[in-house]
């Protein structure tokens, strides 16, 4: 009876790692949650969505999460991915991307 039980705790294991082992695999190939080392252009280190920026708002959190909350007129930087913009003419445009890193440099140094 022990060495069945044995058996059957041997076999749990070598299924539970095979398992595992593929399931890592498969993460690495198609993840579902991403850090945000890993994410889609917001990384830190990867090249700001606005040139500058004289609000910068940032959460506590590590990393911080920022957002430029300057308004342009006329339109976003090219490298910005959500621009929103008002209807009048000329449009006042904000980018609502997320970055993982401080905002950059000011556009305005305070004196």
């Amino acid at each position: 009876m022990m060495r069945s039980t044995y058996l059957v705790v041997a076999l749990l294991a070598s299924v539970l790692l095979v398992v595992s082992f593929c399931d890592a695999q498969d993460q690495q190939e198609n993840p579902d949650l991403l850090l945000p080392s890993q994410g889609d252009g917001e990384e830190v280190g990867k090249k700001k969505p606005w040139p500058c920026c004289d609000m910068c708002t940032c959460t506590k959190s590590i990393p911080p999460q920022c957002q430029c909350r300057d308004v342009l007129v006329g339109g976003c930087h090219r490298n910005c991915k959500g621009c929103v913009c008002t209807k009048s003419i000329p449009p006042y445009c904000r980018c609502t991307d997320v970055i993982y890193e401080d905002c950059g440099k000011r556009c305005h140094p305070e004196e």
